[in-house]
């Protein structure tokens, strides 16, 4: 059986827009906080190579969540115009 070791204070964080949702670059980076976090008291070369491969992985991610969005919008769109919703599916599309 494996045991996690969790902290005894639960690590909780909140990010709110104001009257839209969040971007895929917004995403991108609470993705990347929850991937990997590097301690400031981390040997420098680790740490550098760590913050690296995060600067690395960044444009991957903004552009594979784009493809998501894209793909999603797509679905959408074919939904709606299957369903004789033809003009919401333009307004989709026009996204």
């Amino acid at each position: 059986m494996m045991i996690l070791d969790l902290p005894e204070t639960p690590v909780v964080s909140v990010t709110t827009t104001d009257n839209r949702g969040h971007t895929v670059e917004e995403i991108t980076e609470m993705c990347l906080d929850r991937i990997m976090s590097v301690s400031e008291t981390a040997p420098a070369p680790i740490r550098d190579q760590a913050l690296a491969f995060k600067n690395n992985l960044r444009p991957l991610l903004v552009f594979y969540m784009k493809k998501a969005v894209q793909s999603d919008r797509t679905t959408l769109y074919n939904e709606l115009a299957q369903n004789g919703l033809d003009e919401a599916a333009k307004v989709i599309r026009r996204l």
